[in-house]
């Protein structure tokens, strides 16, 4: 087995769906889950609805009630469904890599719209939270003044970004 791995071999391991040891995966967040989330809540309490209004037609438990109310509430139910369902991928997007930042014991790589950029933990002089254009992410300082922003909140578990490679700077610096 190898001993020392690359970050970039890291990357390629962890597309694999393989994570080496030592390493920290974190993948894009879906920015439409909490949409859907809401859409299949939705669906389900109107579903429930059309049901409880179809049982009571049917019985004759409540005077007057009509089939179109009910059936609406179907039709509603289905297109909330249909809403709550996650889209078809693009497939002229679907050649791309989904974004990934991967920390490994030496450094970190970053897979996103800029391309991919990498770090390591030797270069490094600071790690800090940082508001740019509105989000909020990690202002990455080099030994020799570079900058580079990124934003952790767009992956899953991102908030403990900061943490890790606070954990992982303090290692080397003792």
């Amino acid at each position: 087995m190898i001993e020392s791995m690359s970050d970039v071999q890291a990357l390629l391991s962890i597309d694999a769906g393989k994570v080496p040891p030592g390493t920290v995966a974190f993948f894009a967040r879906d920015p439409e889950a909490s949409r859907r989330r809401m859409f299949a809540v939705l669906a389900i309490l109107v579903g429930g609805a059309a049901i409880a209004l179809g049982a009571c037609l049917l019985t004759g438990a409540v005077v007057g009630l009509h089939r179109l109310p009910v059936a609406m509430l179907g039709l509603a139910a289905i297109a909330l469904t249909l809403m709550a369902l996650p889209p078809e991928r693009d497939p002229l997007l679907s050649r791309y890599k989904k974004p990934a930042l991967v920390l490994t014991p030496t450094g970190m790589i970053m897979r996103d719209g800029s391309g991919l950029r990498s770090w390591s933990f030797d270069q490094l002089s600071d790690v800090r939270p940082y508001l740019h254009h509105q989000r909020v992410g990690l202002l990455i300082t080099g030994r020799d003044g570079s900058r580079d922003f990124v934003d952790t909140l767009s992956f899953e578990r991102g908030e403990k970004v900061r943490e890790l490679i606070g954990r992982r700077l303090n290692l080397r610096e003792a």
